[in-house]
């Protein structure tokens, strides 16, 4: 029978494994607070600085190459009319994947996805990439509007229900929506949530592994449980939501901010100055402002002295995550990982994906990634 200091030891090592993986699902749930602020009306608002970034763009499809055309815009020839054939999957997407590596080959990639609170829309879309060999975390957030174009198939079904041209639908947070319309399956356990990872897999080239969908409301509940965060407020963000039950005040400066200035903080997009006038960071402000507190979370609060907040830690992400990992995964994959993360001191690294290339369809605006 073991004595008691190695009983002791072996369950300290568990709970701080727990810890370690519960510090992950943080990091993940900070991530998902990029739902940002959204009109009351729709998600596929357009204010303030987008409206600067539309400036030049076009209403012509025609500019976005079909994957199926040559450079003289003809269908690929093998002597004949047809296009050749191949022994590759049909593709749910048309057009050139992006043409940027963005993980490494034998990195752990978990799809993270966060839904607003007004629209059933995906507006966080990201992957952590875990990669063992370099010993690094990467985070790459996806634009929301990233344009996506499906094939043939998929299309003729989305005109029949006379969702085709319906404003804003083939941007990447609306995916999920696709998959719905068509029935897709795939491998996880919702179907629209596969489609989604499968169209992120073709167009970005990543495979995806697990995926976490993370309810936001748990928020300022999480950080307040964790004591709160310490963060330098660059401006003045001020910004008042009722129907997202969203108030921003806060003064620039180092200051303790808890839940609710936490949120704030990693919500704000636009405000108004002291003399009353509106101004907009855009979705790159806001990115910015949300890496530069994940990077604060994790140094201040990523440790083994933690490790009496584990219990609570768990039960708000419990209520507060939907997930594809399975207890397995956990034990044999996750656990181990998440050890490897803390004990090896990984970099984390942080990328925002962003092009100035802007097309306009059906009176939406699309980012092009190319």
């Amino acid at each position: 029978m073991k004595d008691f200091r190695t009983i002791f030891m072996s369950y300290r090592t568990i709970f701080i494994w727990i810890g370690i993986f519960a510090v992950i699902g943080i990091v993940l749930l900070i991530v998902a607070c990029e739902t940002g602020v959204l009109t009351a009306r729709s998600g596929y608002a357009e204010t303030g600085a987008d409206q600067e970034i539309h400036d030049g763009v076009t209403d012509d499809m025609d500019k976005i190459p079909d994957e199926n055309e040559n450079e003289e815009g003809e269908g690929k020839q093998d002597g004949t009319d047809q296009p050749a054939p191949s022994d590759e999957p049909k593709r749910l997407t048309v057009g050139k994947p992006y043409s940027v590596k963005l993980v490494e080959d034998g990195a752990r990639n978990i799809l993270i996805i966060g839904q607003d609170k007004v629209n059933a829309l995906y507006d966080t879309i990201g992957i952590v990439s875990v990669d063992k060999k370099n010993k690094n975390v990467k985070i790459i957030m996806i634009p929301r509007d990233t344009y996506i174009e499906y094939n043939d198939e998929i299309k003729a079904v989305l005109d029949k229900k006379n969702k085709l041209h319906e404003a804003g639908y083939h941007k990447l947070n609306n995916t999920h929506h696709v998959g719905r319309d068509i029935d897709y399956s795939g491998r996880f356990d919702s179907g629209p949530i596969s489609f989604l990872a499968d169209v992120i897999e073709e167009k970005f080239n990543v495979e995806i592994h697990d995926y976490v969908k993370i309810n936001v409301n748990g928020f300022r509940e999480l950080i307040d449980h964790l004591g709160g965060v310490d963060i330098n407020v660059p401006y003045r963000m001020y910004y008042v939501d009722p129907v997202q039950d969203l108030v921003i005040d806060l003064w620039p400066g180092y200051q303790h901010l808890d839940g609710h200035g936490a949120e704030g903080f990693v919500r704000f997009r636009q405000g108004y100055r002291e003399d009353g006038t509106l101004f907009d960071i855009g979705d790159v402000g806001r990115k910015k402002n949300q890496l530069y507190f994940l990077k604060e979370l994790i140094k201040q609060k990523g440790t083994l002295k933690n490790v009496d907040k584990i219990p609570g830690t768990i039960k708000i992400l419990g209520k507060n995550i939907q997930h594809s990992i399975g207890l397995g995964d956990v034990l044999t994959s996750y656990m181990g990982m998440a050890v490897d993360v803390i004990t090896n001191d990984y970099e984390i690294i942080t990328e925002s994906l962003t092009s100035n290339k802007m097309i306009r369809i059906d009176g939406s605006s699309y980012i092009v990634l190319e």
